[in-house]
């Protein structure tokens, strides 16, 4: 049986495969127990560069780490997608994955509340809350 390739997005998804991959990057976070997962929504008000921030809490570097690590085992077992940039994994404390369109933010509490990404775009983007998925 042929290998599966995976394959890095360079374009904009059609909105099926965009639930898709939304759904598989809750379920990882869900399932390595992530707190406060937001996503938001920035395609109703045309925010341009992508379409949806998902951010969520991890309690301690280890779990940051291991939440970016499902997070990109599970996409790429599941849909076979690759992302196309991570960054912050050295430090953990803000770990940023990004497929595109729609941008992981992996933060330690302090990081999420200095940085207030949900404050900072809350006049661009409808906030979803989607804890107890």
């Amino acid at each position: 049986m042929p290998k599966q390739s995976t394959k890095t997005i360079h374009k904009k998804q059609n909105e099926n495969d965009t639930q898709e991959l939304i759904g598989c990057i809750l379920s990882a976070l869900s399932e390595k127990k992530a707190d406060d997962i937001v996503e938001m929504d920035f395609t109703q008000k045309g925010a341009g560069l992508f379409d949806r921030f998902i951010l969520c809490t991890a309690t301690s570097n280890t779990h940051a780490s291991a939440l970016c690590e499902e997070v990109i085992k599970k996409v790429k077992e599941i849909l076979h997608i690759r992302p196309n940039h991570t960054e912050g994994e050295s430090n953990a404390q803000w770990i940023l994955i990004d497929y595109f369109h729609i941008i992981v933010h992996i933060f330690l509490k302090e990081q999420r509340e200095f940085y207030d990404l949900e404050h900072l775009w809350n006049d661009t983007a409808l906030i979803i809350r989607t804890n107890n998925i």
